[in-house]
């Protein structure tokens, strides 16, 4: 095993001990611990298996990847604010701990996502060409016929939830696969429809499967943490595996595909050819989204703050 695989053991261990004796600051950041952990131990495994990694051969998407991790859930975070499934439990009072948290787990969501991916890729015998996680560009031009009726399918999905958020809350997780799918074409990268169209479903059934067990590890991993999110859902949540009412679990696979359809639609955007003017204001939006996204959070979503411990880091950081 590589260091940081040995690295994200020992942090994963000392993790799961002081949450076990409510030691800070893992007791409360817990999920970011494990997280952080789980991903260096994942990529370590999936180095092992394949010889490259996200974190050893794709490392250059990194710092792309986390920012865009970080967006891409804030944009779910966006619909939550309409359709008020979750809400977060116990996070810090001074605000710069507390975005400084929300950033670090959101930017978990993408590699933890991709790496899984990559790893029941491998574990189910499929070895090609590129992972799981990564995109393959078309070569010449493609007009895929379903386009048009998928997009206004999603385009439905994705407003019926802002218009009638008690009984359509479920199309949050599947509007944008069908939306934004067919535009990945446009900007020349090949589209899960294709692949579907071409009879090439492994890369689907990789992301889908990662998905779910990404999935069960933050239900797992968030029960158990001292700042944790707590599910209000309609009509489904009587029965529930941990927070997670037991239905809701079916949304996890369709959420990966929809994480790798933005990563990848984003990514070709920022990449394409322009001047450093125009990707410069491009991550300034971004910027400015996720800022404005922290503050609907905070006066939105949080449904109760942490007391001393956070008090306190705060007096002795600000003197």
């Amino acid at each position: 095993m590589k260091a940081y695989g040995w690295f994200g053991l020992a942090l994963l261990i000392l993790a799961e001990l002081c949450l076990l004796a409510r030691i800070e600051p893992f007791y409360s950041w817990f999920y970011c611990f494990a997280w952080w952990s789980y991903i260096l131990l994942a990529d370590n495994l999936l180095l092992r298996l394949r010889g490259r990694s996200l974190l050893r051969g794709r490392q250059r998407e990194l710092p792309s990847m986390l920012p865009l991790s970080v967006f891409i859930w804030l944009l779910f975070e966006g619909y939550n604010l309409v359709v008020r499934n979750w809400a977060y439990d116990g996070v810090p009072h001074q605000f710069w701990i507390r975005w400084m948290g929300y950033a670090m787990a959101f930017a978990t969501v993408l590699p933890g996502i991709f790496i899984t991916a990559d790893l029941v890729e491998v574990l189910l015998g499929r070895r090609a060409r590129l992972f799981a996680s990564e995109c393959e560009m078309l070569v010449g031009s493609s007009t895929s016929g379903p386009s048009l009726w998928l997009c206004l399918t999603g385009l439905l999905l994705c407003a019926a939830p802002l218009r009638w958020p008690r009984y359509f809350f479920p199309a949050v997780w599947l509007g944008p696969l069908f939306l934004l799918d067919p535009l990945l074409e446009k900007v020349g990268c090949r589209s899960l429809s294709l692949l579907i169209e071409n009879g090439e479903r492994r890369r689907i059934w990789s992301l889908m499967l990662g998905g779910l067990l990404c999935g069960a590890l933050w239900e797992f991993w968030n029960f158990w943490a001292g700042t944790k999110w707590i599910y209000t859902v309609p009509f489904f949540g009587k029965w529930r595996i941990f927070e997670m009412p037991v239905l809701g679990l079916l949304g996890f696979p369709p959420f990966a595909l929809e994480c790798w359809i933005l990563y990848h639609l984003l990514r070709t955007i920022l990449r394409r050819p322009g001047t450093t003017a125009v990707r410069v204001a491009l991550w300034a939006a971004i910027a400015l989204l996720c800022i404005a996204m922290f503050h609907g959070i905070d006066t939105r979503t949080v449904m109760r703050f942490a007391g001393r411990f956070y008090r306190s880091i705060g007096s002795c950081w600000l003197g």
